[in-house]
């Protein structure tokens, strides 16, 4: 049952480009974010839920950060969300980081997972999105420590192209979670703005 609920919902969002209202009540109502704050980075302007909870950044790669709390019950399945921001030129193309991420989640058979991909323009910039579910092998950018290996996770990932250098979202957390918030997500990719002169 989960895995038709998940195809329907990954369906809906890449063959007909519809936001569809997730099921879960903590999220059911995903126009809650409108009344968060800006998120301005690269000359662009995003808005973030208000129920995020922002995180001091760790590298000078990262330009925000967030934990994403988990539904009421649940907790210890939090999420997170970084955007990665290194100026005109640098970070790699949109098909270079979605094929990165790619690399970074695994199925049952160790094997790349299965990846839905999507591309569209809002407001003259290309955006390009991927979703993927499986096992997430979190790289850890230190010599000598393991990737730290998740089973039931989700990836969803974006990139705006932009004049001023592309712009990388990467949202991960437990399947409920990115399922359940992945409406919401594309809204966010969607309010991107030029920030204001």
């Amino acid at each position: 049952m989960r895995s038709i609920l998940l195809y329907a919902m990954i369906v809906a969002f890449f063959a007909t480009g519809q936001i569809v209202r997730a099921a879960h009540p903590a999220d059911r109502d995903s126009d809650v974010y409108l009344g968060g704050p800006t998120f301005k980075v690269g000359g662009l302007k995003f808005t973030v839920p208000a129920k995020w909870q922002s995180v001091p950044v760790t590298s000078s790669a990262r330009a925000g950060q967030w934990m994403v709390p988990a539904p009421r019950g649940q907790e210890g399945q939090e999420g997170e969300v970084v955007v990665f921001y290194f100026g005109p030129g640098i970070g790699g193309s949109a098909k270079e980081n979605i094929e990165a991420w790619i690399g970074t989640m695994f199925n049952a058979e160790g094997q790349p997972a299965a990846a839905e991909q999507k591309h569209h323009d809002v407001g003259g910039l290309k955006i390009s999105q991927v979703v993927i579910f499986g096992t997430y092998a979190q790289v850890v950018p230190t010599p000598g420590i393991p990737t730290v290996s998740k089973p039931n996770y989700g990836l969803l990932g974006a990139v705006i192209e932009s004049p001023q250098g592309n712009i990388y979202w990467r949202f991960t957390g437990p399947e409920p979670l990115i399922t359940a918030n992945l409406p919401l997500f594309n809204k966010i990719i969607d309010s991107v703005k030029p920030q204001d002169k």
